[in-house]
């Protein structure tokens, strides 16, 4: 095993609904993308996006050699075949890391699932298979996944595909929303770079900053707004200056 070396997989949602934060979707990883340029160490990067049609812009390429997204490399449209985009890049990043020897395998793998709409499209894969896919690797191998999804309990979606609790995130489909997704993602993938962190965990900032951007209160991941609306209260009581 090489250390300090990570192989980074993004599984991209570009179905239809992405429309309405398309530029931020884009904006978000072009930032995530030069944060990661910046941490010490080694590390590749694979790309796969999806709707109905499955693509890999770039498999196992090395990080300062990615280029940007662009209008014209990330084009919303279709449906939502979420479970196969996860089961082959899966099966891809396996096969690839198998053909390696054990000296020149990353130190870190980690999958990014980010996800603005529910399951749809998918044709070789169901939620059973992924969630045996991502223990397996978690289990046996250490991969760290990450689930990232709006307009749903990203929650209870990732524990369905075997991502335990803290490494799932529910975000606001806005655009300070997606920026702040990506950004939490940048920071504590930096963090386990570098070996400051011993996983993809969010923090408690994460998913505050996720309720500011207006997330779903009834997501079981956002914070309560007691400690505002309680400061909100003791500065409405303090006595007018005369």
């Amino acid at each position: 095993m090489k250390q300090d070396y990570t192989d980074i997989n993004i599984v991209l949602d570009r179905s239809g609904s992405m429309q309405s934060i398309k530029d931020d979707t884009i904006g978000g990883f072009n930032a995530f993308l030069a944060e990661q340029k910046d941490v010490p160490g080694a590390a590749t990067i694979t790309l796969a996006q999806f709707d109905d049609v499955y693509e890999v812009v770039y498999e196992a390429l090395i990080l300062s050699q990615a280029p940007e997204l662009t209008g014209k490399t990330f084009v919303p449209r279709g449906s939502t075949a979420l479970l196969d985009a996860i089961g082959r890049t899966i099966n891809t990043t396996g096969a690839r890391l198998a053909a390696m020897d054990e000296a020149s395998r990353p130190s870190h793998v980690i999958f990014v699932i980010l996800t603005d709409g529910a399951e749809n499209a998918s044709q070789e894969f169901n939620a059973v298979q992924i969630n045996q896919m991502i223990q397996h690797q978690r289990d046996t191998y250490n991969w760290e996944f990450v689930f990232l999804g709006a307009n749903q309990d990203a929650i209870t979606t990732a524990g369905r595909l075997g991502i335990q609790a803290g490494n799932a995130m529910s975000y606001a489909a806005s655009s300070v929303g997606t920026r702040a997704a990506f950004k939490s993602v940048a920071k504590n993938m930096a963090k386990m770079r570098v070996n400051a962190a011993p996983s993809m965990a969010f923090e408690e900032v994460d998913r505050v900053a996720q309720r500011d951007a207006g997330v779903e209160q009834n997501m079981p991941d956002a914070p309560p707004r007691k400690v505002q609306a309680s400061l909100k209260q003791k500065t409405s009581r303090q006595p007018r200056k005369r």
